[in-house]
């Protein structure tokens, strides 16, 4: 048992907290643009809850196997998107956002573009880890629960940079940071 790896855990889920609370930070800011386009360049600011989302939980998922000294298997890996979801519906709760508003079993165009958007980027974990473990079930699960992400997307180019950037370098900030959780 290694107390560097530990203790980088414990960094590692403070980073996570904090990424997650980065939304509610800029909330206000993006809730006055709808979602990202290249015609208002402002507009890109969209973008950043999603990602701040994507790299809080693969970096909460990272961190939570340090502290406990183990590996990640690449099955827990598909946990990641199901807590990108949950996490951003529960931020656009917490922020007082009508989820019922519209058209009955859709979100809010913005909420679904978050929602999109994270589950991307936390779809890139069980991708990486199904990858590099060899587990092709996971691998094709992760796939597709991007490819998935991609298809209920607003925006879906938008959303696939939050997801890279959020996911993305989390997954490379953990890797570096802690290769004995990532690497095969």
């Amino acid at each position: 048992m290694s107390l560097r790896r530990r203790a980088l855990g414990v960094a590692l889920l403070g980073v996570a907290t904090l990424s997650w609370l980065q939304p509610v930070l800029v909330g206000p800011t993006v809730d006055a643009v709808r979602l990202p386009t290249l015609a208002d360049p402002g507009s890109l600011v969209a973008v950043a809850p999603a990602a701040f989302v994507a790299g809080g939980t693969v970096l909460f998922v990272s961190g939570g196997a340090a502290v406990r000294d183990a590996d990640l298997p690449a099955r827990v890996g598909l946990l990641v998107p199901v807590g990108c979801v949950a996490v951003a519906v529960g931020l656009a709760v917490g922020a007082g956002v009508d989820l019922t508003a519209g058209t009955p079993g859709t979100l809010p165009d913005p909420v679904r573009f978050v929602v999109a958007g994270a589950a991307v980027g936390g779809s890139l974990a069980p991708v990486i880890l199904g990858a590099t473990r060899g587990d092709t079930p996971v691998l094709i699960a992760g796939s597709v629960l991007l490819l998935v992400g991609l298809g209920v997307a607003p925006a879906p180019g938008f959303a696939f940079l939050a997801g890279l950037l959020g996911g993305g370098g989390a997954i490379g900030l953990a890797w570096m940071l802690d290769a004995a959780t990532w690497a095969p």
